[in-house]
């Protein structure tokens, strides 16, 4: 798909041949085929059958002007030119156009198919592709808005796109034939339809511009949404919510008003439609009878195809703003795929192996936007080892875990894993080394079993592996009290357990994909006492399995760590064990005089 949208006939097209290649060729050359048919169809009988009515007069043919040569075409294969001849022509023509348009339907059909598909996979694609700094810069109410209702914008503008192409097609048959019949008729015809579409082109624009401008307040309402559904607890125990719900109000009211104003215009456009037609045909038809001496009869055949080309060119126009109504889904998309491409994490192919001996971290340095946030970090974290990172809010704990794992890339510095630079390889094939617990533990809408083994195929040996994960983290007594034991549904974001089952659970997830790296961002901060028991004894029985980052503000957790570093303001103040730190840090004493540890 093309990476941006550019706002022509040949970019819109551009953009869905990207998607849909040569299947949207041959559409159009199907489409083709269909207009020269539907053209046959219309001009040509009614002229042949009048002139078989007439007895054959050569001023009937006459009268066809340059489609007279289809009368002459059935001397040449051998048919008498005659009632039956001819009916049976015309049905041989339109059960050839009705197989057509059936087949130019199922292709249609098929293209919308693709296209919704290859749509979605590219915006996972990119989503998976996205860096997490790219990711903290973008809108979340604008990515959600995008992958949901701005798809269905994308598919019915390429449902509008194809209709408009066909519409031009048979159009464009309906001229040719015009042209071939009388083309003096047929050029005042196409000045007349010139001059309509001209006058209807500002409307177009401002349906443009509003449709863009629907998918920009879409995206700000999707964004609030985001926020009331995160925030709900909150919105509800302290009455906010009906202040909030303003803002929601503001926007839906905006779009509303936005969309009565493209309703707008698509009544008048589609009640002046018609009227400018016959204003049309009309003033040509006196210009051809009284100042160029034509005969009503013989602008007859050519008046009648251009009647119905007038209101081909009434589909074209409807369709082409039926698509302008839904450009701004296209625009939307365009533009955070511009977004994505450029925050998009992009790594070398070298996968990176076993995790052996030791994470370094040497003279490293990470601001955000040029803030500094880390300054001249050194620490070497031995394998299964447990380091602790401590310190007030802002000093840079979660700033420095988010390097380790390479989800923050550094400023400069070395980030070295088993000696080595880990951003010469693939960041991806590092990362299925670590696992992650953060103070709000990842829960999905689906059964305990799929929470902990991610969707895993339930063979003999990974429901022992379940077994085995869930009696580290002292979930055996929990599961077997379930009513569907592993197989219960725990509900959005597991809100049908507890916090310290959920947090269980998140560590059994990690334990059960095998990884070599645990950090612990806060894991028992919003936990109450007792649970905090139950999960520190989880984590202590791991300590020396695994090499184990934690972050805590809770010094409880961090007694058994082999090394604790004490952050402040992005810096290192003072490392060591527990009793070390006690020995030689002011400002630690105080910490742990203050939590009565």
């Amino acid at each position: 798909m093309a990476l941006d949208l550019k706002h022509s006939p040949l970019g819109y097209f551009r953009y869905f041949y990207d998607t849909l290649g040569n299947q949207l060729i041959f559409n159009i050359v199907l489409s083709v085929f269909l207009g020269l048919l539907d053209g046959l169809g219309l001009a040509l009988f009614i002229p042949l059958l009048q002139f078989v009515n007439e007895s054959g007069g050569a001023g009937n043919a006459d009268a066809m002007g340059g489609l007279a040569f289809v009368v002459k075409a059935f001397g040449l294969v051998g048919l008498p030119l005659n009632l039956v001849t001819v009916l049976g022509f015309m049905v041989l023509v339109f059960v050839i156009k009705g197989l057509l348009n059936y087949w130019l339907s199922m292709e249609q059909i098929d293209l919308r198919q693709r296209y919704m598909i290859a749509l979605r996979m590219k915006q996972i694609e990119d989503l998976d592709n996205l860096s997490y700094q790219g990711f903290l810069r973008l809108d979340a109410g604008r990515i959600q808005n995008a992958v949901t209702a701005e798809v269905g914008k994308n598919i019915q503008a390429m449902i509008q796109f194809l209709g408009t192409l066909k519409s031009i097609i048979v159009l464009i048959s309906y001229i040719i034939l015009a042209f071939i019949a009388n083309w003096q008729f047929a050029f005042f015809i196409i000045a007349g339809g010139a001059l309509s579409n001209f006058l209807y082109k500002q409307i177009t624009e401002s349906v443009k511009a509003t449709s863009i401008e629907i998918s920009r307040r879409g995206n700000l309402f999707s964004g609030f949404i985001i926020q009331a559904i995160h925030a709900f607890k909150y919105l509800k125990a302290t009455n906010h919510f009906y202040e909030f719900s303003s803002k929601l109000k503001t926007v839906i009211d905006e779009v509303v008003k936005l969309n009565r104003k493209i309703g707008r215009w698509q009544s008048v456009t589609g009640s002046t439609r018609e009227p400018v037609i016959i204003f049309i045909v009309a003033a040509v038809i006196i210009i051809q009878v009284n100042f160029m001496g034509s005969t009503l009869g013989s602008i007859l055949l050519s008046l009648l195809l251009f009647y119905r080309a007038l209101n081909g060119l009434v589909l074209v126009q409807m369709s082409w703003q039926g698509f302008m109504q839904n450009l701004g889904g296209l625009q939307s998309i365009s533009d955070l795929k511009v977004l994505m491409h450029k925050e998009r994490e992009i790594q070398p192919e070298l996968k990176f192996g076993e995790f052996t001996s030791s994470i370094e971290l040497r003279n490293l340095n990470f601001a955000y936007n040029s803030k500094p946030a880390l300054t001249n970090i050194n620490m070497v974290i031995p394998k299964n080892h447990t380091v602790a990172f401590i310190g007030e809010s802002g000093s840079g704990k979660s700033t420095l875990a988010n390097v380790i794992t390479t989800l923050l890339r550094t400023t400069d510095g070395n980030l070295l894993v088993d000696g080595k630079n880990i951003y010469d390889y693939n960041l991806d094939s590092f990362r299925t080394h670590i696992g992650y617990i953060s103070q709000d533990p990842v829960i999905f809408s689906d059964s305990v079993y799929n929470n902990v083994t991610f969707w895993a195929e339930r063979t003999a040996e990974n429901e022992e592996r379940f077994r085995e994960v869930i009696r580290k983290v002292s979930l055996v007594e929990f599961i077997e009290n379930l009513e569907n034991k592993e197989d219960t549904v725990m509900g959005d974001n597991g809100i049908l357990v507890s916090g310290g089952q959920k947090q269980r659970i998140s560590i059994a997830r990690e334990l059960f994909k095998r990884v070599d790296i645990l950090i612990l961002d806060e894991a028992t901060s919003a936990l109450d006492s007792q649970t905090e028991r139950f999960i520190q004894d989880s984590i202590d029985e791991l300590q020396g399995e695994y090499t184990m980052i934690v972050i805590a503000h809770r010094l409880s957790t961090i007694k058994n760590a082999d090394v604790i570093y004490l952050m402040d303001k992005g810096q290192i103040s003072a490392s060591g064990n527990y009793e070390q730190l006690l020995n030689i840090s002011e400002r630690f004493q105080k910490m742990v005089s203050l939590q009565h540890v």
